[in-house]
């Protein structure tokens, strides 16, 4: 019986060994197909940037991280299933998601298997405000819709119409009631809203609605390529009138794809793509020399995100759990501002406004 415990204690000492020792399993997930995929590819790419940088200096206290990818294919339940497997496979972590609707599915799931997941560019109001495993690295639509309102407003355009993703409701009807309460008490008036990617709407179709009623402005609430594609659609019958989008589609696809149509369209964005600081430039040198394309503000986001994160793993004390070593830290350098999440886990971004000029996102 000595001989056998001895062999048992030995075998656990092994086990336990090798799971200190391997590496630490960091789960990444969005959409990486399909249309919308370049958010979810960008931040896929600055995520293994910034691995190969911590993996570079010896990991996290000598363990290297490896990221396990999943593609959520924008789909609730394979976002469900991703977090059950990525639960299975030991991940410490998980990066994602990029959009609100399926941060919205996997809410639930994360915290039912205690897996902290920090999503960098989710912001649907609902998020904000609960103690639990899904931490956010960006405003929320109160903020940022609220800002589109007072912007228009302040323009002049008192009358607008909105065309709203269904493929990300979460998201677009949690930017629309916050957009609305702030442009209706500053009075103005949506004179349509209009949704989209349903079985029974086209772009054609959703252009005609759009400008049925003679807005002042039109606004997608979408990602890059379809704000693209109705832009393109829009300009067929309206060469003047102005366009807007929400932050989501600031992309370079949406420039790429919507070419003229798109020029002078403005959109909120959460980082500076000129900033001249040299964190910034040094992540921009070293994204595009690694993949030779340029970041987008997914890739920022979650590059800032796993800043947050490997530094929280580095300090945290040997029993403190992840989710409370993260509303603890201190403010961490990100690439444009400084990061911290607040008790409930939620950030916020500064932001921006540009607007696209000769095929460039230029800062208003």
């Amino acid at each position: 019986m000595s001989i056998r415990f001895c062999a048992i204690v030995a075998a656990a000492m092994m086990l336990f060994g090798c799971g200190e020792s391997g590496p630490i399993k960091i789960g990444f997930i969005a959409g990486i197909s399909g249309d919308g995929a370049d958010t979810g590819i960008a931040a896929l790419h600055a995520l293994e940037l910034a691995v190969e940088q911590v993996n570079q200096q010896g990991g996290i206290h000598g363990r290297k991280l490896e990221i396990i990818a999943r593609d959520d294919q924008k789909n609730p339940e394979t976002a469900k299933a991703a977090v059950r497997e990525f639960k299975e496979l030991g991940v410490t972590a998980i990066i994602g998601p990029i959009i609100s609707s399926v941060g919205m599915a996997m809410l639930p799931v994360v915290n039912e298997l205690d897996i902290v997941t920090i999503s960098p560019t989710a912001s649907a109001a609902e998020f904000t405000g609960l103690r639990d495993n899904f931490f956010r690295m960006n405003s929320t639509t109160r903020e940022n819709a609220d800002a589109y309102a007072r912007r228009n407003i302040d323009k002049g355009r008192m009358r607008i119409s909105l065309a709203l993703d269904g493929e990300n409701e979460a998201f677009t009807e949690s930017w629309y009631r916050e957009f609305l309460l702030t442009f209706d008490k500053l009075g103005g008036r949506v004179l349509s809203k209009v949704w989209f990617n349903t079985a029974d709407t086209t772009k054609p179709d959703v252009a005609r609605q759009l400008l049925a009623d003679n807005p002042d402005t039109i606004i997608f609430v979408a990602n890059g390529v379809d704000s693209a594609e109705l832009a393109k659609e829009i300009r067929k019958t309206d060469q003047d009138i102005p366009l807007s989008t929400a932050e989501w589609a600031g992309t370079e696809q949406l420039i790429t794809l919507g070419g003229d149509a798109v020029e002078g369209m403005e959109l909120l964005q959460t980082y500076d793509r000129y900033a001249t600081n040299p964190r910034y430039q040094k992540f921009v040198a070293d994204y595009r020399q690694k993949f030779n394309e340029q970041p987008g503000y997914t890739s920022v986001l979650a590059y800032d995100a796993m800043t947050v994160l490997t530094a929280a793993m580095e300090t945290r004390a040997p029993d403190q759990p992840l989710s409370d070593a993260l509303v603890t830290l201190p403010p961490q350098q990100g690439l444009h501002q400084e990061l911290m999440f607040d008790q409930f886990g939620d950030g916020k971004r500064n932001a921006y406004f540009v607007k696209i000029k000769n095929g460039q996102f230029i800062l208003e």
